[in-house]
């Protein structure tokens, strides 16, 4: 007798639930306990490694600053944002270099930065912030921004507004120059406005000093619509380069245009450049307007021959900066050059230093006579012998070319103590 059908059912459906449980239950609750092992795991690894991220961060700009909008773009990714420092409230510029850039299309700023700090006609870095992947250089905030944004959006400015202005670059190129070192890299994009409006040379800073080396220099960088033709070239150069490029800022400050620039590309930029010839066409209806003193300026600076190009020295003793109202001091004066240990006590010393019609051109060096008791520039064994300048015709400090030879006279208390020095 066969089974009957409804026990086969029963029999069939109690197989069906052994197998299912047998086969599902173990394939699917403990592989679900184990991924949700790993799963946690993963994510506690991925946690770490961005606290220990975010931690660095932490330790270098977002530390001290709150970073805000973005105010500049540099060449090749390089970006500038404004910034405050949390424990004095105070804004910043930080431009933030991809250190991917440094060595290729960017140098390190570090050396120079530490280099030029305390000139005031320099953009002045607060400090410099070094992340995994980036140099952030915390700055003074330009709130004007760049004069070839200045230039771009008001145009060409007049004489009288560009004068404290270029006055302003030329104090800043002094002090590179002073410093020992060439800039190589002056442009519009580099002279920095302190106020949205500015009128005067101390609201001008220059910028940028990736580019800045000892001259004699070798090799063409910066930008090519401001390089000197001996810039591309492959010999040496020397500080001209920037009277060149301070040339080339000006004209475009006079006429919104660029005396060099095609439009064709570097190439023919650079072919420009090269065949220069001494004084500029002028080409620009603006020119006709324009005084004789600010094309003659012009000139001087962008003769294409370094031996004939008007030096910085002579660039500032121009009659077209004569007129200003904003004279600056070119060089400090005499007193405040000699060292402490060559002064006596401050009841000795004069009250007031003796005054100069002009900044020194010359700074000679200096030997001290003890039978003399006068100090000479002649040497400190031949100044005593017979036959050789007295005294009186000793050369000491001489003013600019065409100003009275003022003679310094140094006063006796000034003297070594023991031996002969220089200064």
């Amino acid at each position: 007798m066969g089974v009957p059908r409804i026990i086969r059912r029963v029999e069939a459906a109690k197989k069906d639930e052994k197998r299912s449980t047998t086969r599902v239950a173990p394939s699917i609750a403990k592989p679900k306990k184990k991924r949700s092992d790993k799963l946690r795991a993963l994510a506690g690894a991925f946690g770490a490694e961005a606290a220990q991220g975010s931690g660095s961060m932490a330790e270098g700009l977002a530390a001290k600053y709150d970073v805000y909008e973005k105010v500049g773009q540099g060449k090749q990714g390089v970006m500038v944002f404004r910034c405050t420092e949390r424990s004095t409230g105070k804004q910043y510029a930080v431009k933030r270099v991809p250190k991917s850039l440094l060595g290729n299309t960017h140098g390190d700023e570090r050396p120079m930065v530490a280099a030029l700090r305390g000139c005031t006609q320099l953009v002045e870095t607060h400090e410099v912030v070094e992340s995994p992947d980036s140099l952030d250089y915390v700055m003074e905030l330009a709130s004007g921004g760049d004069l070839f944004e200045w230039i771009a959006t008001r145009g060409a400015l007049s004489e009288e507004r560009a004068r404290p202005l270029f006055l302003g670059i030329l104090a800043g190129l002094r002090q590179v120059h002073d410093s020992g070192l060439i800039h190589r890299d002056v442009k519009l994009e580099n002279v920095l406005l302190m106020t949205p409006d500015p009128s005067t040379p101390d609201q001008v800073r220059l910028a940028d000093f990736e580019f800045c080396t000892p001259p004699p220099a070798m090799g063409a960088v910066g930008s090519v619509a401001f390089a000197a033709p001996e810039a591309l070239g492959d010999g040496p150069y020397t500080v001209a380069v920037d009277v060149w490029a301070a040339g080339v800022c000006l004209y475009a400050m006079l006429s919104a245009s660029a005396p060099f620039d095609a439009p064709e590309g570097i190439e023919a930029t650079s072919r420009r450049i090269l065949e220069a010839t001494p004084g500029m066409p002028f080409p620009e209806e603006c020119w006709r307007s324009m005084s004789p003193d600010a094309k003659d300026l012009i000139n001087g600076m962008l003769h294409p021959d370094v031996t004939q190009r008007l030096t910085l020295s002579q660039v500032m003793a121009h009659p077209w900066l004569q007129g200003s109202a904003y004279p600056l001091t070119i060089r400090p004066s005499v007193s405040a050059s000699i060292p402490p240990t060559m002064a006596s006590s401050s009841e000795s010393r004069p009250t007031k230093s003796p005054k100069l019609s002009g900044s020194p051109k010359f700074a000679l060096k200096l030997g001290w006579h003890s039978k003399m008791r006068r100090w000479s520039s002649k040497g400190s064994k031949t100044g005593c012998k017979p036959g050789l300048p007295t005294p009186a015709d000793v050369a000491m400090l001489i003013d600019e070319v065409g100003a009275p030879a003022n003679v310094v006279s140094c006063p006796l208390e000034w003297a070594p103590r023991g031996r002969s020095m220089s200064m």
